[in-house]
């Protein structure tokens, strides 16, 4: 899966290693990845400052600021390119990977820093101001539970295939291609649902568990019918 960095260094902001400088003086573009221009703008602006903070602590300290901005950036960096994201602080040099961040109406909080050197805690980021993006949120920063998630995908694929299975047979049995028909209607109307969670942290396992086991149990059926 591609991961894009975002960092400042020397006063601009770099995203996946591209810096995002102003425009020449002949107005010679510049590669901004397609970014909305106002994104790239604060993106720009937070580099600029960030190269004249040093590391301080305590809540509302510029430092504080810097890495506050900075993280509720990355996570609407990860929303424009729809990709995870690893955020270099440019004062601490802690680095937070933040996952694909989706749009929701209940944003969590976008995780903390590590403690640092001292061993004091870092402050957790205060909710996004007027001009950052409201929706843009982040799942936790913790792997992603491949062993787990493939675990549930499996048994729910296995319940929806027997389950698909033994309620459709009796119309593939009665009308054949009528029946396969009326079972793929149904189905097609699931879809939407899941398709909404799909990048649900928990409930996507799921979602992809049912994807499979309905697909699983079309094929089979369509094998009966034919």
């Amino acid at each position: 899966m591609r991961v894009v960095e975002v960092r400042a260094e020397r006063g601009q902001a770099l995203v996946a290693g591209v810096a995002l400088a102003d425009p020449g003086p002949g107005g010679s573009e510049v590669r901004t990845w397609g970014l909305p221009p106002d994104l790239v703008d604060a993106l720009r602006e937070w580099a600029r400052v960030a190269a004249g903070v040093t590391a301080g602590p305590g809540r509302g300290s510029p430092a504080d600021t810097i890495s506050r901005r900075g993280r509720q950036l990355a996570a609407r960096l990860s929303v424009e390119l729809a990709a995870p994201v690893d955020y270099c602080d440019p004062v601490t040099g802690h680095r937070v990977m933040l996952r694909r961040v989706t749009r929701t109406p209940h944003p969590p909080p976008v995780p903390p820093l590590p403690r640092n050197g001292t061993g004091e805690g870092v402050p957790a980021p205060a909710p996004l101001g007027d001009d950052a993006e409201p929706t843009a949120v982040t799942a936790a920063a913790e792997p992603t539970p491949w062993g787990v998630g493939l675990t549930l995908a499996v048994l729910v694929a296995g319940v929806v295939l027997l389950a698909n299975l033994a309620l459709a047979a009796p119309l593939i049995t009665g009308l054949g291609a009528i029946g396969l028909a009326v079972d793929a209607a149904v189905v097609a109307g699931l879809v939407p649902a899941l398709w909404l969670n799909r990048h649900v942290p928990t409930w996507r396992w799921a979602v992809y568990g049912t994807f499979a086991g309905t697909g699983l149990a079309l094929v089979f059926l369509a094998v009966a019918a034919f």
